[in-house]
Parts: structure tokens; C-alpha cells; sequence
């Protein structure tokens, strides 16, 4: 049982306990008794006193709202908390080739998306800040796009529980969706992940970087005891000035796991994915579409973690119960002092 009103309770300190007890005992209203009272007259007073004294503690009771609570439905699931951080660094805009059919097929998302239609068609060109032309639909960032819309169908599918959280980075971070079981948004918010195109890398040598942001938001909405983020970039930066220690010592505090998927680099190690050894993730490197792909689904296999969700509840109230008792024992109080002790 709960109270929706418990400061109410503090009337019970108002009963006037010592105020009844000290009035004029008074005398019996009828002259042939006078035996009883001298005998168990006491007994007839504090009769009545404690019938209002409990009517008092009941009318109190029932002003701070006892309620019975009820959950509707209770749910236990394996489910993660899952952050996607894409590189929207100009570099990004690099040719990488066509991606591959999606392994999933189309699903509910892919119904209940309608497109953008200001998008440009796949294969028309667009120049980059170097003045090199690159077709749309064969870009790093288009692909990155089409690998991640595809994780994303393979856990709606699946029905997983996992919640999803989508930022785009360069040399700050952009937030596009908070974490959410709504996978429908953040497959919608996924195909606009190459707005803004352009600019440089930072991975936290500057705070704050995509980890930083990560930590930040895993700190006020993390559920899951499993928090991964998922960086999708070209590895166009490094960790320099002690970043390298103060991220792995960010991530540990918030039992962070990092998964780097290099995009079409030729850097077979670099800090960051060293950075994702070191919090227990791992660094894919992916030289053609199918190998991008084929890291989104390594990362899918993680292992699961359980969260219990009350889904719904319900509160029974019980109030008049005690409003019920509070009017029949100061009926029954008033009664006693008006028959029994003339009052």
C-alpha cells in the first residue's frame, strides 16, 4: 500500500488526545448507576475518548490516499543500449562503390518511410570541396547509411528490445535521436545522417568527442547493463595529448564497449580502433561495401543484456475505507459523551 498524500498523516499529531482526557469527566445521566460510575466510571470515559481519538487517526488516514498498486505488466527482455556515431567529415563524400541488396528485405520501416525527395537520384554527381565529382548512392557516407539501415531492419525484425540512439560527428557532435525502442524514428532520422556534409575529424583530442558524447548521454538515459556505440568514419584523426587515456578511463567508467567500422581507409591501425581494443570493442576495417556490411553483422552478435520494464500500472484506491471507519467511530465518540457522560 501507498499513500498519494502522505503529509496528511501529520494531522494524527493534532488529535487532541490530552485536551479530551483532561475535560470535566462529568457525571452519569442517570441517577441509578451512580454505583457503576464510582466503581468503572473511568472505564465509560475513555470509551468514548478513544472513539474519537481512532476516528481522528482514520480521517487522516484517509485524506493522504491509501492506494493499492497494481502492475498491468511486467516485462523482461535482453536489450542494449545502443549509440550509432556517423563520420559526416567531408572525407566522408569519398567514392567507396555501390552497396549491396540489403540482406533483410523491406520490412514495416521501409513502408512506412516515403523517401526524401530532396534527395539527388544514385548516380547523378556532385563536387566535393576539392572540386572532384562524386556520384551519390557510391559515396563512404552513403554506405555507411545503407549498412546502418540495414542493422537497423535486422533488429526490428528480430524484435530484440535493443534501444538505438543516432548522432552524425565531424569536429563537434549532432544529435539526431536520443536513445528509444522507436526503431521507425530512428530509421527515418538514419537517411538524413548526410546533411551538413563536410568539415574535419575529431575524435576527442579537443573534448568533447563522440565517446564524450556517448558517456554523456549513456549517464542520463543508459539502462542496459551492455552500451555500445558504433562509429562509422574514415579514421581521418588521431589521439594526441593524453586523449587516448582519458577516453579508455571514460569509457570504463561507464561500461562504454567502442566498435570502430573503418570506412575505406588504408590504416589498418590507428588510435581509434586501438581505443576500441582497449575498452573490450573491437576495430573492423571495411575496404568494399560487402565487408562493411559484414561488420554491422559481427557487431549484431554481441551479447545481450537484461533489463525489466513495468510497462503500466494501476492504483486501487482504498481511501473510503478509512473515511468510512473515520465517520462511524466519531459518530460513535459523539454518541458516547452525549448518552454516556451527559456531554
Amino acid at each position: 500500500m501507498i499513500l498519494a498524500n502522505p503529509l496528511w498523516l501529520l494531522i494524527v499529531l493534532l488529535v487532541p488526545l490530552p485536551w479530551l482526557i483532561a475535560r470535566h469527566k462529568g457525571y452519569l445521566g442517570f441517577p441509578n448507576t451512580r454505583r457503576i460510575q464510582a466503581s468503572n466510571g473511568w472505564i465509560l470515559h475513555v470509551i468514548p475518548v478513544a472513539l474519537l481519538a481512532i476516528g481522528f487517526a482514520a480521517l487522516s488516514i484517509a485524506l493522504a490516499r491509501p492506494q493499492k498498486l497494481h502492475v498491468v505488466s511486467k516485462q523482461s527482455f535482453k536489450s542494449r543500449d545502443i549509440l550509432i556515431g556517423v563520420d559526416i567529415s567531408g572525407s566522408m563524400a569519398g567514392q567507396f562503390g555501390k552497396p549491396p541488396e540489403s540482406v533483410v528485405g523491406q520490412t514495416e520501416l521501409d513502408k512506412d518511410f516515403p523517401g526524401r525527395p530532396d534527395r539527388p537520384k544514385p548516380g547523378q554527381g556532385t563536387p566535393d570541396q576539392y572540386g572532384y565529382t562524386r556520384e551519390i548512392g557510391q559515396r563512404r557516407i552513403d554506405n555507411a547509411q545503407a549498412a546502418t539501415l540495414d542493422f537497423i531492419r535486422n533488429r526490428f525484425v528480430a524484435k530484440a528490445g535493443d534501444r538505438i540512439g543516432l548522432f552524425v560527428f565531424d569536429t563537434d557532435q549532432y544529435w539526431h535521436w536520443p536513445l528509444t525502442h522507436d526503431l521507425k524514428m530512428i530509421y527515418r532520422k538514419i537517411h538524413f545522417a548526410d546533411e551538413g556534409l563536410g568539415g574535419g575529424t575529431n575524435f576527442g583530442s579537443s573534448p568533447p568527442g563522440p565517446l564524450d558524447a556517448a558517456c554523456e548521454h549513456l549517464d542520463d538515459m543508459g539502462r542496459a547493463a551492455t552500451r555500445v556505440l558504433i562509429m562509422v568514419t574514415d579514421c581521418e584523426d588521431s589521439l594526441y595529448g593524453g586523449a587516448f587515456d582519458r577516453l579508455s578511463t571514460l569509457a570504463a567508467k561507464y561500461r562504454l564497449k567502442l566498435y570502430v567500422v573503418v570506412v575505406g581507409s588504408s590504416q589498418q591501425q590507428s588510435d581509434i580502433t586501438r581505443l576500441a581494443e582497449a575498452t573490450g570493442g573491437k576495430g573492423f576495417r571495411a575496404d568494399n561495401p560487402t565487408d562493411l556490411k559484414e561488420c554491422f553483422n559481427t557487431i549484431d552478435k554481441m551479447e545481450q543484456s537484461t533489463v525489466t520494464v513495468e510497462t503500466a500500472e494501476n492504483r486501487e484506491e482504498l481511501f473510503f475505507y478509512f473515511a468510512y471507519a473515520a465517520v462511524g467511530f466519531l459518530l460513535l465518540g459523539t454518541i458516547g459523551e452525549a448518552l454516556v457522560l451527559n456531554r
